[in-house]
């Protein structure tokens, strides 16, 4: 039996691609405009803003990009983005990505809908005009998203959250035996006795700090939990 001639050329571009699917390796995503944000597709279809490209003042994320409904605040997103003053987020949103407000300065308002689930890592860091953040619901994830607020005094979470609950302004685990985060701006702070450990990064930036008395049932203390307070003497 006669067997065909391959097309050396052919032969090679397919051998290329059977060699990239068994890499994992993927093509580039493509980034899009639309108004001020920079965004991409995800695998699901749906828009992940990247990147902010506008002069601040209060801005509202719209739920939309190029016709495709956003769902998540890309990591860097909005970094150092020092113009903005107040954001509120569309109810489209479900994530919020690492660093994504991180040095927003002028930010002293922020508005996290019903139906956000995660807060990644150091979201809001840096975030000095902030003075109080209400957690809905729907979040499930808080990194040490508001760490070094110097102004935050207040991180509330709603009752009907599952995952987390707030004392004095402070947030803790929903059973109240793990300090999530301590505002930046508090200067004295009580920790609840039934507290059995502090998390990562709970007190990150707390610099007007200047005593901590830890409960005698602490039993784990996370990494970084006190790094940035400067002004702690005992």
């Amino acid at each position: 039996m006669k067997v065909p001639k391959i097309d050396k050329t052919y032969a090679f571009i397919l051998g290329f691609i059977m060699l990239a699917i068994m890499l994992g390796w993927s093509i580039p995503v493509q980034a899009a405009q639309d108004g001020d944000y920079t965004y991409t597709v995800t695998d699901d279809g749906k828009a992940q803003i990247t990147k902010y490209t506008g002069t601040g003042g209060d801005i509202t994320i719209p739920s939309t990009l190029g016709g495709i409904k956003v769902t998540s605040i890309g990591n860097y997103a909005f970094f150092n983005c020092t113009g903005l003053t107040n954001i509120t987020i569309a109810e489209s949103v479900t994530d919020i990505g690492i660093s994504a407000f991180y040095g927003c300065t002028s930010l002293t308002g922020i508005t996290i809908p019903e139906g956000v689930t995660n807060i990644n890592t150091w979201a809001f860091h840096k975030c000095t005009g902030l003075t109080s953040v209400t957690i809905p619901a729907s979040v499930a994830y808080i990194g040490d998203s508001f760490g070094s607020c110097t102004s935050l005094t207040n991180i509330n979470a709603v009752a009907e959250n599952v995952y987390y609950s707030s004392q004095d302004g402070v947030l803790f685990n929903k059973g109240g035996t793990t300090l999530v985060q301590c505002p930046a701006g508090l200067t004295s702070i009580t920790i609840p006795e039934v507290v059995t450990s502090i998390g990562e990064g709970a007190f990150i930036g707390c610099a007007d700090l200047t005593s901590i008395t830890l409960p005698e049932g602490i039993t784990s203390v996370g990494d970084e939990a006190f790094c940035g307070c400067t002004g702690i003497t005992s």
